[in-house]
């Protein structure tokens, strides 16, 4: 259980310097605080799910969002989608994984907040496959902060609207506070793994998910002769089509138990 005493005062501010700032409340305003939310999201029914999963919900749920999502990122590039407040959050975050682009990679990778308040303008320069996809989901407008400690990469914490505009400085305040609660989490999890370096079962199962999506695509991308973004459309479409999890897709295109090729897609 995380203790509302591990907020931006306690571990985390003096590991990750986090900005006690963020705790302010601009006039009139009600704003949530970091140790608010982590009280929050501990106190919570575990049945709910992670604590990722938790911290994206809560999230989505106080600032009105259309969805929340969380991904680990370290120097290397994005490792997997460990948080997600539903089934649009979770999508669109894995679509950015897909595509290599999108608001969640350049907020980490630049450290710095990235914000879009209109997805169906610019954003479709900055983000060609990324920004239709959203919209065409239903979201108008996005907010990506990352999660950093130091100099070291964690990840970002995006928040879907499905109206164009600009957060507000309340709200712009909480969002800021749920990333550093953000950062709490991944922090707490790993302090309880032994050896260090192990990742905890949280983030260790989104993380083999994608590895294991990872490789079959490589693999159909070869067997195929498609390209890498090919090779994972027909993997999609094949798991739409047969009503089964990616993932299913995925272990049998890799066990060789089947196999696809690019004119199914076209039937």
């Amino acid at each position: 259980m995380i203790t509302p005493g591990y907020s931006l005062h306690g571990a985390a501010g003096v590991r990750g310097g986090l900005d006690p700032g963020l705790l302010l409340r601009p006039e009139g305003r009600s704003v949530r605080t970091t140790t608010q939310i982590l009280a929050a999201i501990s106190s919570g029914d575990p049945a709910g799910g992670s604590l990722p999963d938790r911290l994206c919900s809560d999230c989505a749920e106080n600032l009105d969002l259309t969805g929340a999502g969380m991904t680990l990122m370290n120097d290397a590039g994005p490792q997997a989608v460990v948080g997600a407040s539903g089934p649009l959050a979770s999508r669109l975050e894995e679509l950015q994984l897909d595509l290599g682009e999108g608001p969640g990679l350049d907020a980490s990778r630049a450290n710095r907040t990235v914000a879009h308040d209109d997805l169906s303008s610019a954003a479709l320069t900055r983000w060609p496959g990324f920004a239709p996809a959203a919209v065409a989901a239903g979201v108008w407008a996005v907010t990506a902060l990352p999660l950093q400690v130091g100099g070291i990469k964690l990840g970002s914490l995006c928040m879907y609207r499905a109206s164009s505009g600009r957060l507000d400085d309340a709200q712009a305040t909480t969002a800021h506070a749920y990333a550093s609660a953000a950062v709490v989490v991944l922090l707490h999890l790993q302090d309880q793994m032994w050896p260090v370096g192990a990742l905890h079962p949280e983030l260790a199962e989104p993380v083999a998910y994608r590895a294991v999506i990872h490789q079959a695509t490589g693999f159909l991308s070869v067997t195929a002769s498609v390209g890498m973004a090919e090779a994972l459309l027909l993997m999609r479409a094949h798991a739409f089509a047969a009503e089964l999890p990616l993932l299913n897709i995925a272990r049998d295109i890799l066990s060789g138990r089947l196999r696809l090729h690019p004119e199914e897609s076209e039937e």
